[in-house]
């Protein structure tokens, strides 16, 4: 996916109040695009983006755990129960990158923002 596409894609996903930030992953967890200058390094990128292919019951960002609720091939759906941390949500892309946002639990529920991003995500 280029930049151009990626900016596309986070303004429309911003539409909805909540979000926190938006990235972009390839296959192999690599960063490939930042919404804007936060905190993510490559081994939490990549460490979360094994836990969604791996199916594991949770992953970790940003030191917080988030229960993976909604796990398969192409969504992923996690929640901070704990802390109030909000949640992870994420799609593949038509070009097979992995959308993934941190958004607050506010605006939408968790699978109304998983449902939000793969629409984007497939736009």
């Amino acid at each position: 996916m280029n930049e151009q596409r990626f900016n596309h894609l986070v303004e429309k996903l911003k539409e909805f109040e909540g979000v926190e930030e938006a990235f972009l992953l390839n296959k192999d967890g690599d960063i490939v695009y930042k919404s804007h200058d936060f905190t993510l390094n490559p081994e939490e990128a990549e460490n979360l983006l094994l836990a969604w292919k791996n199916k594991e019951p949770a992953l970790i960002y940003h030191g917080f755990r988030f229960a993976i609720l909604k796990n398969d091939e192409i969504q992923l759906a996690a929640k901070n129960i704990v802390g109030a941390k909000g949640n992870i949500v994420g799609s593949v892309t038509k070009e097979g990158d992995y959308f993934l946002a941190h958004t607050r639990d506010e605006g939408m529920i968790l699978l109304e923002w998983s449902i939000q991003i793969n629409k984007i995500a497939w736009s």
